[in-house]
């Protein structure tokens, strides 16, 4: 079906329809996330100042948890549904300006909000739930399937009382989401009175599906569409939509097949769902889904949904959603040139992922051979299963480069380079200690007093059948995932001393210290020759590729000491996000020739502007330390000059399959138009640029950020 849907279908929708041009149009104009950069949407001041009042409401809730569900419930009975013109998938929040009633419950509350509500620890949310159980019970079968567990208690017997807990908790929560759903279904039936013919028909056939679902189980794609799209909205916060192109199919082929839907409508209404994702995102946060790779049982999986999923980042040119595309020995030619196509045209995705080796990874670290197959990038490029997730991503960030700096300056000068290493390695296990004891007692307030809304554990694998929340460890799978940042600083710069100060002896350890000192000022001659005459690790030579395996193989070793409070392993990432310029402003100079306060390198690649071979000798460098081992996240960033072929970027696709890489990101794009893109933004507004796991528009990130993407394209 694949080949036939892409010479025979695929020509008719290759531009977006009239409708998805004016709702990116308006949502590009009105977001609050273009308005005003700093918002997240799950923390806008509607939403937030109904959890207050619904917090403050129930002051005799019996427990913690109980009054947070209370919360949750009144803010989803409460919210104000919000529908734009032309909207075929809805829900999003509302970020009018407050009246001046609001403006004084507002003022009332901020004492509340920041001191008398237990305050969130550790990582929330970023995980896929079980959406086919939602699609097929619907929010009335999930109340249906927590009464059902919860009559089973005897309440006689205080054990039972948490399980009671949960199950009550959850039935309050799923109760708000059905009323959230009749209001959007009220107000779309509101609207219809006053709308012209052709407009009150939309409205009507949207009333007629919001009170469908996400109450029902869905029966139409559209209705599974809304239904997950709805639920997602409802959390409030970063969740991704797992494999949309497996869950999905049953319903498109069923539409198609009973000329219910044709391929045109379809795309129409996956752009409108994707375009979603500008309301319901902030700037400096991402979620998505992904596509392609194997179903559960392993099977490979490339449909019509797929191809329908990969023309919408042509036709919205968003940077959300972060859409991944999981590539196997399977994959065909036809899906790989489109891919490399929609790549050299800069739209920043799909990010490209090594299904199969992901896989054998997770299998290695305990995960069946369903769930390692049915994985998803929880948000950025963090691997975590899909429906039975409990893994905390990227807590705690660890400045892996601050560490070894505050080593290096306080070694004696006579210090070989085996014990630099060792003192090193010491350094970092101590931090690493005091590091996850804060993350464990996170996770274990967590598990008395909550954190994420409880209702999506009715969709995380095996909490309803255990009766515990995914925050009190109910899911199947809790580890641990914490970050490093500025890995690769680190290899470059013992690279540099062993280079220099060890092997050449073109200067003392004292020396290098001083020259960290001042910043390098003083000492241009030797940052010269750091920068020019130095082999670097991203150019495949013997020496860095070693040192790179070494300081990964030690970060491995460290973490495997560590089991979390609630019995699971911790599995290191080794991706930036966007805090390798964040932890860059407080970290001094380095050896590895980077000033003080620059970002520390961008992801798990090569430091900035050091791969100098082109990417293929990157890919092998980075490839040396077997980045698939890092469940937890790497994200390596190709660049590419723009007149590079599509043809060239299958070949690096193809030649990353045989690598032990996890995930390859590409920016392609000159330094010329970045740097033009500062002076003149207003002629640049859309252009889309790869971060550290996640992408943006250019011209809406912090100036240190697009400082640091300008870096990495020079040479180019």
């Amino acid at each position: 079906m694949r080949c036939c849907f892409l010479k025979l279908e695929l020509a008719k929708i290759t531009a977006p329809s009239e409708r998805v041009q004016k709702l990116r149009k308006y949502y590009s104009e009105n977001s609050a996330m273009v308005l005003d950069r700093t918002l997240a949407p799950w923390k806008c001041s509607h939403s937030r100042l109904l959890y207050a009042e619904g917090w403050a409401k129930n002051a005799d809730a019996p427990t913690v948890v109980f009054r947070r569900s209370m919360a949750e419930k009144y803010m989803l009975e409460n919210t104000k549904p919000v529908i734009c013109a032309g909207e075929l998938i809805v829900g999003q929040p509302n970020f009018a300006a407050f009246n001046k009633d609001e403006t004084e419950k507002d003022r009332y509350y901020t004492d509340l909000l920041r001191d008398g509500i237990p305050q969130s620890r550790g990582r929330a949310d970023h995980m896929a739930l079980d959406y086919p159980k939602l699609l097929s019970l619907g929010v009335e079968g999930l109340i249906a399937e927590m009464k059902n567990a919860g009559e089973k208690l005897d309440l006689r017997d205080g054990r039972n009382v948490g399980k009671y807990e949960f199950y009550e908790c959850c039935i309050l929560e799923l109760q708000g989401v059905l009323t959230l759903a009749a209001n959007y279904a009220a107000e779309a039936r509101r609207m219809a009175e006053a709308a012209s013919d052709g407009e009150k028909a939309e409205l009507l056939a949207l009333a007629d599906t919001m009170e469908r679902v996400p109450a029902k189980p869905a029966r139409t794609f559209r209705e599974a569409l809304q239904s997950i799209h709805l639920f997602l909205y409802s959390l409030y916060g970063i969740y991704s939509a797992g494999r949309p192109d497996q869950y999905l199919l049953p319903y498109y082929r069923n539409d198609i097949e009973n000329g219910i839907l044709d391929e045109v409508t379809a795309q129409e209404l996956i752009d409108c769902f994707c375009l979603q994702y500008m309301n319901n995102m902030s700037a400096w946060a991402a979620a998505g889904f992904m596509l392609g790779g194997r179903d559960p049982e392993g099977k490979a999986v490339e449909n019509a949904l797929t191809w329908h999923f990969l023309m919408a980042i042509s036709h919205t040119h968003t940077p959300d959603p972060n859409v991944g595309f999981c590539v196997t020995s399977e994959t065909s030619g036809d899906i790989l040139d489109f891919v490399s196509h929609l790549l050299q045209a800069g739209h920043g995705n799909p990010q490209i992922w090594n299904n199969d080796k992901i896989t054998e990874s997770m299998l290695k670290y305990g995960y069946t051979p369903h769930d390692a197959n049915n994985f998803t990038h929880s948000v950025c490029v963090e691997i975590t299963p899909i429906g039975c997730s409990g893994v905390s991503i990227t807590s705690p960030y660890i400045n892996m480069l601050k560490i070894f700096m505050d080593t290096f300056l306080n070694v004696p000068e006579d210090i070989g380079f085996e014990e630099l290493l060792a003192r090193f390695e010491k350094a970092f296990g101590d931090y690493c200690d005091k590091a996850m004891l804060t993350e464990n007692l996170w996770q274990l307030e967590r598990a008395r007093n909550g954190t994420d809304p409880i209702r999506i554990s009715a969709l995380i694998g095996d909490c309803t059948e255990r009766g515990l929340s995914g925050d009190a460890g109910g899911a199947r799978y809790n580890f641990i995932e914490p970050n490093m940042l500025g890995m690769t600083n680190v290899i470059e710069s013992l690279n540099v001393l062993e280079k220099l100060v060890y092997t050449d002896k073109m200067l003392t350890i004292a020396e290098f210290k001083q020259a960290i000192n001042d910043n390098y000022k003083g000492h241009e001659e030797l940052l010269n020759t750091i920068i020019n005459r130095v082999d670097h690790f991203g150019n495949c030579t013997e020496s860095t590729n070693r040192l790179a395996a070494r300081i990964s193989d030690m970060v491995l070793k460290t973490f495997d000491l560590y089991t979390t409070c609630r019995g699971a392993k911790v599995i290191p990432g080794a991706f930036s996000y966007r805090d390798h310029e964040i932890n860059g402003r407080h970290t001094g100079a380095s050896p590895d020739g980077r000033l003080a306060g620059a970002p520390l390198s961008a992801g798990s690649d090569p430091v900035q502007g050091y791969d100098r071979s082109g990417p293929t000798m990157s890919l092998c460098s980075s490839a040396a330390w077997k980045p698939v081992r890092f469940l937890g996240g790497t994200a390596l960033n190709i660049k590419l000059n723009k007149n590079t072929p599509p043809a060239a970027i299958r070949s690096l696709i193809e030649g990353f399959l045989k690598t032990e890489d996890a995930q390859m990101q590409f920016n392609i794009v000159s330094p010329d138009e970045l740097l033009d893109a500062q002076i003149h933004p207003e002629k640049h507004g859309d252009l889309i640029v790869r971060i550290g796991g996640y992408s943006d528009y250019f011209t809406r990130i912090p100036k240190g950020l697009q400082d640091d993407v300008i870096s990495r394209s020079m040479g180019d």
